[in-house]
């Protein structure tokens, strides 16, 4: 998968200040390439998992940050006794929340809070154990960037990167990805991801890593970059709530979805229309249904094969061939009302059934900026 990435930070009106960034890195699952600064940073400091850099922006300016990432699956098998260490730690990790009723992060002052508090609460549980582990802090690159975290964890048999949040996440909803042709199992997320994230670095970031650090924090002290924060000289370091942060997926696999949408449109509007009796079944409204159909296929139709394949998730693999069936008897206008109640009936159970796992602590996606 392909991705445009566009940072903008304007600079307030009210004066100058100094700017922090994470700047993206290539790495396992990650190639960024034509990146593009508006302004050379005063001083950058890197190693392995990080590159810092500071910026001076004058009052009313902004910082622009352009490039092009590659982004794929990073997924591997771990070790059968491995897995059941990971699985057990991060099981333990999700009770301790639970018990001081932390499950749905709490009151985290950072985006993200949801995987965040689980993220912590993992690395809390792993120090225990004599592992060593550190955060990672990314953006899941969905319709708009989403802030999120997980963990890397260093374990007597090697080393994991894995993602807590969406290791629960998937066992309760497991079609989650399945919009962007994806269906990746909840064991996977115990040693990888599924490649629609940007990666900005490990975290905390130590005092002594600062750029420019006559101006930061003392000793001792402790730093996240989610990939950004202001400091000024009176208030510190602070969030950055005028930040911009847009990201457009590109290649033919975006344009096949570009076209998918297209159809989509076309198709609700001819069973919308044959429904209310404005024209008549078939026609153009079957035809913009089939492109649909065809187009849905070529986008979610290995991932929705997967989860069918799967005891856990058969019966929501089969939703969906229930909704088409309904859709289709309409547009194509079978003379009963069997379909037409058939499709209302689908309509209402997706339609409610979403906003259940909605209210079900919002775990769909991480909380946002």
């Amino acid at each position: 998968m392909r991705f445009r990435i566009r940072y903008r930070y304007p600079a307030p009106a009210s004066g100058p200040l100094r700017l922090y960034l994470m700047l993206p890195a290539d790495r396992a699952g990650q190639r960024t390439h034509a990146a593009r600064l508006s302004q050379p940073a005063r001083e950058l400091r890197s190693e392995t998992d990080r590159t810092l850099a500071c910026f001076d922006l004058a009052a009313g300016s902004r910082l622009e940050l352009d490039f092009e990432l590659d982004a794929a699956p990073s997924f591997e098998r771990l070790p059968d006794e491995l897995e059941d260490e990971v699985r057990g730690l991060l099981e333990t990790a999700l009770a301790r929340l639970e018990e001081v009723g932390s499950q749905e992060g709490g009151e985290a002052p950072l985006p993200g809070g949801d995987a965040l508090a689980l993220a912590l609460a993992t690395l809390q549980e792993a120090e225990a154990r004599g592992w060593r582990g550190e955060l990672v802090l990314g953006h899941l690159l969905l319709t708009e960037p989403s802030p999120h975290v997980w963990c890397r964890l260093e374990t007597p048999r090697g080393g994991v990167e894995c993602d807590p949040w969406f290791f629960f996440i998937l066992q309760g909803a497991p079609e989650h990805w399945l919009a962007y042709g994806l269906a990746p199992e909840p064991q996977a997320y115990l040693a990888g991801h599924e490649g629609r994230r940007v990666t900005w670095g490990t975290a905390p970031v130590p005092a002594e890593f600062l750029p420019c650090q006559e101006a930061a924090g003392g000793e001792g002290e402790r730093f996240y970059f989610w990939p950004d924060a202001a400091w000024t000289p009176n208030r510190g370091f602070q969030p950055t709530a005028r930040r911009e942060l847009h990201a457009s997926e590109t290649g033919a696999f975006a344009n096949l979805k570009g076209a998918l949408d297209a159809f989509r449109v076309a198709a609700f509007a001819g069973l919308l229309l044959v429904a209310l009796g404005l024209t008549r079944p078939g026609g153009w409204p079957l035809l913009a249904y089939a492109g649909y159909a065809a187009l849905l296929a070529g986008v979610q139709g290995r991932a929705w094969t997967r989860l069918l394949g799967r005891p856990a998730s058969r019966v929501r693999a089969l939703e969906p061939v229930l909704f088409h069936a309904a859709f289709l008897a309409v547009v194509n206008g079978w003379d009963t009302v069997l379909p037409q109640t058939l499709f209302v009936l689908a309509w209402i159970y997706h339609r409610v059934r979403g906003l259940w796992f909605r209210r079900q602590g919002e775990a769909r996606r991480p909380s946002r900026t």
